[in-house]
């Protein structure tokens, strides 16, 4: 297993945070900076690597157990570093396919949502992988979702109040948790509503982050390609698709009808209902103080 090579995942910037968060539109603005590459949602370590390892743990722990018999799969054939370095040697083959448009000093900017849960995982195999967590107010980030679970994400957003809030909490305080292991070059936050009122400031300190210098004049570019008009209508910088998945619906990403809705803050404010609103204040109000969006009982409508 000593044949494995090391990736230290130095030239890869994970974008995440909760679901309908903006990731998508900050994916967009910062792939039109020239030394920036991107693609597709991946879910890597979500879908791919996460259950490797959990399967690994799983079985091992029946045997430390003493459940059933004396210890089934692949513990039986491989020990712990065995096992985890073929598992690093599939993670980097899948990044230098994922990774190979990337020349010298670029970076590739990695957005699955669902990765602000897995950022431990990344960071124990990518030690130098850095995070960029975009926070949105919840009640909006629940109203986006209950949308998307009516039309186009029908099969996998919530349709209740109840999931969609969830859905914030789970991946806000899962990314915020892991940030507390990391450095400010690894990590940085960036909130959805100030990159609607500070675009520049916000997209300046991004690729500064990222080690990429970029001009005001360029971030101003890329802010007026990516205007949720222009989204809408399938413009914005490009997001590319190799694969399979290139071969049957074409080599650009391509979002569906009603993907890109208000594209403002506090639309909560009338695509909640009451009893919506009063189940966020009541179970997650806390939380969102923790985050920013204090929420006094007079501020509802």
């Amino acid at each position: 297993m000593g044949d494995t090579r090391e990736c230290t995942g130095r030239n890869l910037v994970f974008l995440v945070g909760a679901p309908r968060s903006g990731t998508t539109w900050l994916q967009r603005l910062l792939a039109s900076h020239p030394q920036i590459r991107t693609g597709q949602e991946t879910h890597l370590f979500n879908a791919y690597i996460y259950p490797l390892l959990r399967s690994w743990r799983t079985e091992l722990a029946k045997a430390d157990a003493g459940v059933g018999r004396s210890g089934v799969g692949l513990p039986c054939y491989f020990t712990e570093e065995e096992y985890f370095d073929l598992v690093r040697e599939f993670l980097y083959r899948i990044l230098e396919g994922v990774t190979r448009d990337t020349g010298p000093g670029a970076v590739f900017l990695e957005k699955t949502p669902a990765h602000a849960r897995f950022i431990p995982e990344i960071k124990s195999m990518l030690r130098e992988a850095r995070f960029i967590h975009v926070i949105r107010d919840p009640r909006d980030v629940a109203a986006s979702l209950l949308a998307a679970g009516q039309g186009w994400g029908r099969a996998w957003a919530p349709t209740t109040i109840g999931p969609a809030a969830r859905k914030w909490v789970e991946h806000a305080c899962s990314a915020r948790a892991a940030a507390g292991e990391l450095s400010a070059s690894e990590y940085i936050e960036v909130r959805y509503e100030d990159l609607l009122t500070s675009p520049v400031e916000r997209l300046g300190e991004l690729a500064e982050f990222m080690g990429l210098e970029w001009s005001n004049d360029a971030i101003r570019c890329a802010i007026d390609a990516n205007e949720a008009e222009a989204l809408r209508k399938g413009g914005g910088t490009p997001i590319p698709v190799r694969g399979a998945v290139a071969e049957r619906r074409g080599n650009l990403v391509s979002e569906p009808v009603g993907f890109v809705r208000a594209a403002r803050a506090g639309s909560w404010r009338s695509d909640l209902s009451f009893r919506q609103k009063l189940h966020i204040w009541r179970k997650i109000r806390p939380i969102m103080a923790e985050y920013g969006y204090s929420w006094p009982i007079r501020d509802w409508f």
